[in-house]
């Protein structure tokens, strides 16, 4: 009887099925071995990944590994309520999902018991702060903020010299709505007359 193939799995590692197929003719059967001998876990259809040992058992693969191997190493960002909320201007807001700006997909999607809101938009690809300033102002209705509130917020910080104004004027112009900019124009102005 032949002996089982066992590929090297690395431990944090997410898999498409597809990407075991060297290891065997059947990859979806290899997966399901892997499965069942504990060295795999099933995150989705499809989509599986090497737990990490620990003290406490098997833990998960982060959620970048998870998306990294879902999206097909195409760039994503993740962003929303930790994001926002650590900006310090007074959104406080918890989602029950992760969001996620992607190049490829768009939905909802559970992964591991994890879910994530995956949205096709335009971002930056190393996003300085500035971008997720724009990004709450832009979803300002998701964070449950009103826009009077984050235009204060956004003026004291910008007094505070927190936020680069030239960067931030260039993030609104390519990721905001003419809406926004006029939003962002009036705060680095305002921020500049009360400096001085």
């Amino acid at each position: 009887m032949p002996v089982a193939t066992q590929p090297e799995l690395e431990p944090g590692r997410a898999y498409r099925t597809r990407e075991l197929r060297p290891f065997s003719a059947n990859p979806t059967r290899l997966a399901k071995r892997l499965v069942r001998e504990g060295r795999l876990r099933r995150a989705a259809h499809g989509l599986y990944y090497a737990p990490v040992p620990s003290r406490f058992g098997p833990a998960p693969a982060s959620d970048t590994e998870l998306l990294r191997a879902f999206l097909g190493g195409s760039p994503f960002i993740i962003s929303g309520p930790p994001k926002w909320n650590a900006l310090g201007l007074g959104s406080t807001a918890v989602f029950p999902v992760t969001l996620v700006y992607n190049t490829k997909r768009s939905g909802e999607f559970t992964f591991d018991g994890r879910r994530y809101l995956l949205r096709r938009v335009l971002f930056p690809e190393n996003p300085p702060p500035e971008y997720f300033v724009v990004d709450l102002l832009e979803r300002h209705g998701m964070a449950g903020v009103s826009l009077a509130d984050l235009e204060r917020g956004l003026v004291a910080t910008l007094r505070e010299g927190r936020w680069n104004p030239e960067t931030l004027r260039e993030m609104a112009q390519r990721y905001g709505t003419l809406e926004t900019q006029a939003l962002v124009r009036r705060c680095i102005d305002a921020a500049a007359r009360q400096a001085a």
